[in-house]
């Protein structure tokens, strides 16, 4: 039933895209995210910026004070049980932290967000190409947290019409603890849509 309400419904809001998100923020944010791009761009990795400036690209823009990238496996040297990086990832750019976040663990994380990073979305709304990951994939990064903020970024993404719910739905069904954040941020939704 929350599927077919919200398949035809028409999204609220428009996606800002990076531009649009990083307006709200001080310009250091901008600055620190295109030497963080460029930087790893240079290191020849596949990366993709997920967190709070890809969720506000893709939904309503807000407030975040780092800057989060998924990383390859191609970025990290395994030797035995330690893993570090095999390559000089950018950990800061000015004052802005940067968070470069290595594949999941378990599985079916790993094989989904290591898709998506093979095929990253690309936003040039700052004259540069910045890879994003995907809605699909961000929203999975999403649910798999249980803080407030991440659920509100799946609210803002449902706004926007960024995620496809039916797809998601899909791709929890065999995740309960998935299924159930979903199912919140979609009644969190609907009850402010009406």
């Amino acid at each position: 039933m929350v599927r077919k309400q919200l398949r035809f419904r028409r999204p609220s809001l428009q996606p800002q895209k990076l531009a649009g998100e990083l307006a709200i923020l001080a310009p250091a944010m901008t600055e620190a995210l295109l030497a963080a791009n460029e930087a790893y761009a240079n290191l020849g990795i596949r990366y993709a910026l997920c967190g709070g400036l890809a969720a506000g690209a893709y939904g309503i823009p807000r407030a975040t004070k780092d800057i989060d990238f998924l990383i390859g496996d191609e970025a990290l040297a395994k030797g035995g049980i330690v893993v570090s990086f095999a390559k000089p990832m950018p950990l800061q750019a000015g004052e802005v932290p940067i968070d470069p976040i290595p594949l999941p663990n378990d599985p079916s994380s790993r094989a989904v967000l290591d898709a998506a990073l093979s095929q990253p979305m690309v936003d040039a709304t700052l004259g540069v190409n910045v890879p994003l990951l995907s809605p699909f994939a961000l929203a999975l990064m999403k649910l798999d947290s249980p803080r407030g903020k991440d659920r509100d970024d799946i609210v803002s993404m449902l706004k926007t019409g960024a995620l496809d719910v039916d797809v998601l739905m899909e791709a929890t069904k065999q995740a309960p603890l998935l299924r159930q954040r979903l199912e919140a941020a979609i009644a969190e939704f609907e009850s402010e849509e009406e």
